[in-house]
């Protein structure tokens, strides 16, 4: 094994905390022995760290990094490699004891060596500091720190394309850190590095040249036909017109010839490319930055390392030159879109430019985009509730109407179970509803029990008629969500009424439109009723008086589209009565504002 895959497989080791004892006096060596090496290692320890750290979600960590390490962060790469490495001699040397041996400065002074996991630590520890304090740091200056490092990498490289045709072209539970999640059709920023933290985020080029980028990843515009991915995997489809489009990776670039590809890209920038159709170029990338004026649909100038086509893959390592291993074809890798979901909706605003009432909703079903009006789902009412921990279980207006009323009776005279308050989730207002249900850590494996003095948590919701389970989503949740709630929704379990074989409970942790997608929108102002104890029936809801308190905090609409498959339900099976439970993750109830069943796609 040489040196350079040598320290892949020692550095993977290291960063997935799984490095024994033994070997790291020979990564130390591996790291001393070669600066290119060093400094790859702080391009994977930065990589590493940041989409860790970004999955934490602990902005008070992050923040007390500031004021101790500002003062430090490097004006350049250079000088930050230079600053790690003069911190870890400073920050790392151990005091001399009689077991370890001393070695001899440049000054000729005796000095102890420093400990393997020393070095590793303190460098990977200052490193850490520079990154989420320039983070935080520029981003409290309302800039993005990527927009500091694009500066340093303009400055240091030939000019480039700008990029400015470039765009998001769709986004699908897209997470990137330190930023919102951008709006479709937005421009991405040239050499700024994005870092998606989860999700899926679909770059369209101007020559028609797409890519589907699968978090985690780091990626960036490198010019108008050229996306830089330095970890993550992204799908390619280049059709007429796109030839030469082209993926760079920390080691190679891969050229399009007319096909779709997946490119991997692992932390130790080990790659994988996969041919669906058509021809793939490999090269090995060159020391030096590339010149973006080459055309390299024309260039014949680079001799080609490896060509792959329709049904080939290939893994390339990390060695002194290119080196490659056939490894078996993987066609789900490859992805075609992004999946069926809720992409927008609009509402009728109030004066204040509040949404209130549902108009329609932009939806991909079958891998369509279909727009439905308000007026074409399918209401649910609210059949049974029962709370588990005291609130408000109503959200809506003031006062309710017709609190006298007798119980309403159905076209054939009978009693229904509903009145007024229960009626309040079946319109069409995202702000009145039955909210708080209760809830299960587990999800229901059997038929909720309705009746008795051991009933189960939760709400049951029966549709005015069954809906279809067709291709898709067929039913879509609203939630309300408070901005100091959680940003992706509150989780809940959806389980049918009925348990037979082959239906299961449905979990939802994430809302297809959660508080940082630009197109959920800030809500009216609403009234929260208040009971004088824990709510354990539908009867209760209707009768027990209640305490108006208006919500003075602003509210976001969320919305998921659910899927029945996903249940267990069999194609084209109807279905009328579900059940929702919190999921108890955390202090904050499930608030389902209005649930619609969708028509049948067309």
């Amino acid at each position: 094994m040489s040196p350079e895959e040598r320290f892949a497989v020692l550095w993977t080791d290291y960063l997935e905390g799984e490095l024994q004892e033994s070997s790291l006096a020979e990564l130390r060596e591996l790291l001393a022995d070669d600066e290119q090496r060093l400094r790859h290692a702080v391009d994977l320890y930065q990589t590493h760290r940041l989409l860790t750290l970004a999955a934490e979600h602990r902005p008070g960590r992050q923040r007390e990094f500031v004021d101790r390490v500002m003062q430090r962060l490097p004006r350049t790469s250079e000088r930050f490699v230079g600053d790690v490495m003069a911190d870890v001699e400073l920050l790392a040397a151990p005091k001399p004891t009689k077991t370890l041996p001393t070695q001899i400065d440049q000054a000729g002074q005796q000095r102890p060596p420093l400990r393997p996991a020393a070095v590793i630590m303190v460098a990977a520890a200052v490193m850490l500091l520079a990154i989420v304090s320039a983070a935080i740091y520029q981003q409290n200056r309302g800039l993005d720190v990527n927009d500091l490092s694009s500066e340093i990498a303009e400055s240091q490289s030939p000019k480039r394309s700008r990029g400015d045709g470039v765009r998001f072209a769709n986004l699908a539970h897209a997470k990137f850190f330190g930023e919102l999640q951008p709006p479709v059709d937005s421009p991405l920023k040239p050499q700024r590095d994005y870092v998606l933290m989860k999700g899926l985020a679909e770059v369209r080029f101007p020559a028609g040249a797409s890519a589907i980028i699968e978090g985690p990843a780091v990626f960036r515009v490198v010019s108008d036909d050229c996306l830089g991915m330095d970890i993550g995997k992204c799908s390619v489809h280049a059709p007429d017109g796109a030839e030469g489009f082209r993926i760079e990776t920390p080691m190679m670039r891969v050229v399009d010839r007319g096909t779709r590809f997946t490119v991997n890209v692992a932390e130790t920038s080990e790659t994988e490319v996969h041919v669906v159709e058509g021809a793939a170029d490999i090269y090995e990338n060159e020391d030096s930055p590339v010149d973006q004026t080459i055309n390299t649909n024309v260039d014949v100038t680079q001799k080609t390392q490896v060509r792959l086509t329709d049904g080939q893959a290939q893994r390339f390592a990390v060695t002194s030159s290119l080196a490659s291993d056939s490894i078996p074809y993987d066609p789900n890798l490859y992805r075609r879109g992004l999946p069926d979901r809720v992409i927008a909706y609009e509402a009728t605003s109030n004066d204040a430019g509040y949404a209130d009432r549902l108009l329609r909703l932009t939806l991909q079903r079958d891998g369509m985009i279909e727009t439905i009006d308000a007026d074409q789902l399918i209401p649910a009412r609210v059949t049974y509730f029962n709370a588990s921990q005291g609130g408000g279980y109503l959200c809506g207006p003031r006062s309710f109407s017709g609190e006298s009323d007798q119980a309403k009776l159905d076209a054939a005279g009978h009693e229904t179970t509903l009145n007024r308050r229960a009626e309040w989730s079946s319109d069409d207002r995202l702000v009145t509803g039955v909210i708080n249900p209760g809830g299960s850590k587990q999800p229901l494996k059997s038929d909720p029990v309705l009746l008795g003095d051991d009933t189960t948590p939760g709400m049951a919701i029966r549709f005015d008629e069954p809906i279809v389970n067709g291709i898709g989503d067929d039913l879509v949740i609203f939630d309300l969500q408070a901005f100091a709630n959680p940003p992706d929704g509150d989780a809940f379990h959806l389980s049918p009424m009925k348990f037979r074989d082959g239906l299961r409970s449905y979990t939802v942790d994430m809302f297809d439109l959660t508080m940082e997608s630009p197109g959920a929108r800030d809500l009216a102002d609403f009234f929260v009723h208040m009971y004088p104890s824990v709510v354990r029936s539908l009867e209760e809801l209707e009768s027990l008086p209640t305490e108006p308190r208006r919500q003075s905090i602003r509210f976001r609409g969320l919305v998921v589209g659910i899927d029945l498959t996903d249940l267990g339900y069999a194609p084209n099976e109807t279905v009328q009565e579900l059940f929702i439970q919190d999921a108890l993750d955390d202090k904050h109830h499930v608030d389902p504002v209005l649930i619609g069943g969708l028509p049948p796609r067309r």
